[in-house]
């Protein structure tokens, strides 16, 4: 299937594994060039070589905390100007209720709601400049 993506440009986090990489494969197969981000550069480094082996793409990684305001702007700054921003990374804790501490809760929602929030305040605003992309929330 075409979906008119060939040479767009799309950062995904959370992207070395699980949905994140399952998302980034099936945009390098419509020939998308991707910007990966992701916690762990070991898991990460695999992810790209995957995809560099099974595509023509290019395909870059970047390692990041993106609960930390300094990395979201640091990894903006190095993504460039995209066209498509899927924000999936998150780490929300397991267990029960009782057995996960304020703190490591405060530490998940400050990625998956804050580091959202602010990766795409940085990359809409270019966005919106070119008045063209498109940004996509896995929640």
């Amino acid at each position: 299937m075409d979906l008119g993506l060939q040479g767009k440009r799309v950062l995904i986090t959370g992207a070395s594994k699980g949905i994140g990489l399952a998302t980034a494969l099936r945009f390098a197969e419509e020939g998308a060039d991707l910007c990966l981000v992701a916690r762990n550069a070991a898991d990460l480094d695999a992810s790209v070589a995957q995809i560099r082996a099974r595509h023509n793409v290019a395909v870059r990684g970047i390692s990041a905390d993106l609960g930390i305001s300094a990395e979201v702007d640091r990894v903006a700054e190095a993504a460039g100007a995209l066209d498509v921003l899927i924000n999936n990374a998150g780490s929300i804790p397991g267990g029960t209720l009782d057995e996960v501490q304020e703190e490591r809760w405060r530490q998940a929602w400050d990625l998956k709601v804050f580091g959202y929030i602010n990766l795409t305040r940085r990359v809409h605003k270019q966005m919106a400049e070119r008045k063209s992309g498109a940004i996509v929330n896995v929640i």
